[in-house]
């Protein structure tokens, strides 16, 4: 690639960014399928981050919120009503696409999420399948790591399985594998011995072990939420909250 052949590409990354960062809507998914992305329409896109992407696929109603960063990656596919909320780091370090072009890949499939302010290693590939929800708040999926018994970097897959749950600060090392209708509890680090049966249930600790089996309407939903809210203890100021004892114990007013 010649002088004038980089400043053209770098223009192109440079408007196409651009793209990314303007407001949500139809013109704006238009534009970006003419960088060679295959964006639906109904999509609705906030002003995001993107650096040296190859491909993305967002369906039909997807729906990405603000200020997002995707970076380094070969492939992100979004399929119908994924939900990815705000403030998430999504990238991949592009060396292992040298290895293997499909690495850098994020899949997640329908009506799957990605809640706000989580951390996600795709330098391998991470899977999130359908009604699979990943925080909750500040979770990291780390796709690579170290091979220290041969010197070497490797990268692999994570996989949250369907109507499963990654709760809030929970961590995934490369080659772990959340079932099916399954919650890792907030605080775990799930690793790849984990769950070698793929047993359904509630997996806590560090390292994740299994605990008990899930039940709940929750994990045979067909919608993104918990619609019914409820308050089961009690709220405000309560008798209990108050140190009357101490008033008659304080003399004048503090210096």
């Amino acid at each position: 690639m010649d002088s004038t052949q980089t400043k053209q590409h770098k223009l192109l990354l440079a408007v196409q960014l651009v793209c990314w960062l303007l407001p949500p809507s139809r013109f704006k998914n238009r534009l970006l399928t003419k960088f060679g992305h295959d964006i639906a329409l109904t999509a609705r896109i906030a002003p995001t981050i993107t650096m040296g992407v190859n491909k993305f696929h967002v369906g039909e109603h997807v729906r990405i919120g603000l200020l997002n960063v995707f970076r380094g990656m070969s492939n992100v596919r979004l399929e119908d009503y994924v939900i990815v909320d705000s403030f998430n780091w999504v990238s991949a370090n592009p060396l292992y696409q040298d290895v293997d072009p499909q690495a850098g890949t994020l899949f997640m499939d329908i009506k799957s999420r990605v809640g706000s302010r989580n951390y996600l290693d795709c330098s391998g590939t991470i899977v999130v399948r359908a009604f699979g929800a990943v925080g909750g708040l500040r979770c990291v999926l780390q796709s690579h790591q170290p091979d220290l018994e041969h010197n070497r970097q490797s990268a692999g897959r994570i996989t949250v399985g369907d109507h499963s749950w990654v709760a809030s600060c929970a961590v995934m090392l490369k080659g772990s594998s959340l079932p099916d209708q399954s919650l890792l509890a907030a605080n775990a680090t799930m690793t790849p011995g984990s769950a070698r049966e793929g047993k359904r249930g509630l997996y806590v600790g560090s390292p994740a072990k299994w605990k008990s089996e899930t039940r709940g309407e929750f994990f045979d939903r067909l919608t993104y939420w918990i619609d019914e809210t409820v308050v089961d203890e009690p709220m405000g100021i309560t008798d209990g909250d108050r140190s009357e004892s101490y008033k008659s114990r304080i003399i004048g007013a503090p210096e």
